[in-house]
């Protein structure tokens, strides 16, 4: 079959991703990866703690009145921030593929918290408009093609004056390879690092960008990692 539309191109390379034993890490079949990772004891990602970024930018008023806003946490891992949100009276969908790990999440979840198990690519997504969309570590594992699939999907979902928030590894402080290697080896090694330039390249021409810089580590009531990066965006219409 010769490639005659995008639909087409965009299946081609999943499965130049698909085939490599570091690809996709987005699908369903990587379900067991997640559920191990994220259940590692001593893992970064196994904490409790909501993000440094979404603590500060909340504590400096950047995120706008939380008390009633709609909240969807895009990869949501064990509802960490989910449960930090709805604690500051936000209502907190938590989309994530680790559907076990979402149902030993669940009963600890607060009042105001839905955890739902969802491909962000593929499957049906929360009905929006949300107040503020946050992503920690999502796109970040995504094949390069399907970022362009993941902005038409979620962005459309952000309210107007809403905010979205990401925190993706820090291309500054741990590289990663080129997108080309990746869809030419399929070996998307372990996560894709963005310079702060990339972040605001890539949201910036549907979103105003509030504020980016790198993740600190200097807060005991939050997790932060120095090979992490954060940006937050607000849309303007």
């Amino acid at each position: 079959m010769r490639v005659g539309t995008l639909d087409q191109l965009l299946a081609l390379l999943d499965g130049v991703v698909a085939d490599h034993e570091r690809g996709d890490r987005t699908s369903r079949s990587a379900e067991p990866f997640w559920q191990r990772m994220l259940t590692t004891p001593g893992h970064p990602l196994a904490t409790t703690l909501p993000d440094e970024p979404l603590v500060d930018w909340h504590g400096r008023g950047l995120l706008g009145d939380l008390r009633g806003a709609r909240v969807l946490d895009v990869g949501c891992g064990n509802g960490r921030n989910a449960a930090w949100l709805a604690a500051q009276g936000a209502h907190v969908v938590g989309i994530d593929i680790a559907t076990g790990l979402l149902d030993a999440s669940r009963p600890g979840m607060p009042d105001g918290v839905t955890l739902a198990s969802v491909d962000v690519l593929r499957e049906e997504l929360p009905a929006g408009p949300f107040d503020l969309v946050y992503d920690s570590g999502c796109f970040h594992h995504l094949a390069p093609h399907r970022r362009l699939t993941y902005l038409q999907r979620v962005l459309p979902l952000l309210a107007e004056g809403g905010r979205y928030g990401i925190v993706t590894f820090a291309q500054e402080r741990q590289p990663s390879i080129g997108d080309t290697e990746i869809l030419t080896t399929g070996d998307t090694a372990g996560g894709t690092s963005f310079t702060l330039e990339d972040l605001a390249s890539i949201f910036g021409d549907d979103l105003h960008l509030l504020e980016s810089r790198a993740v600190r580590e200097d807060r005991a009531d939050a997790f932060g990692a120095g090979f992490l990066n954060a940006a937050l965006f607000r849309r303007e219409h």
